[in-house]
């Protein structure tokens, strides 16, 4: 009579391939939730950056022709109106974000702007927009 050997298999057990998929995919979720903050950070900081430049370039326009511009926040519809005499710009705004101290702001003739800072936030994080009196021009603030 011939024995068989027995042949000694290798591999993963159950359990262990269990544990090594509970790690990956724990692995995975913690990604995706960090690539949803970047994600939320990003658009903070464009809408920021656009705004910014929305009001300088206004206040550019309104030295050049001198005629003043009004920029006017609303917040239902999430957009942001920049309105003069042959100027016209509308920012439309992510559904996360909401602006604060953004109400009938004035851009004269001259391109000064009242000082004021502007907050721009997505509930999680903000960011502040200071504006000085000449030339509108804006300043970062870190808050």
């Amino acid at each position: 009579m011939k024995r068989i050997s027995k042949i000694k298999l290798t591999g993963f057990s159950l359990v262990e391939m269990m544990v090594t998929l509970v790690i990956s995919i724990s692995l995975i979720m913690l990604g995706v939730v960090q690539l949803g903050t970047y994600q939320d950070q990003l658009i903070l900081n464009n809408t920021t950056k656009e705004v910014k430049s929305s009001i300088e370039q206004a206040a550019r326009v309104c030295t050049i022709r001198h005629q003043a511009i009004m920029i006017n926040y609303y917040p239902v519809s999430k957009r942001i109106a920049l309105i003069g005499k042959n100027y016209s710009r509308q920012i439309k705004l992510d559904s996360q974000i909401e602006v604060y101290n953004l109400t009938s702001l004035k851009i004269s003739a001259k391109g000064s702007i009242s000082p004021q800072t502007i907050t721009i936030t997505n509930h999680k994080s903000s960011q502040k927009i200071k504006l000085q009196m000449m030339w509108g021009r804006a300043i970062d603030g870190k808050d």
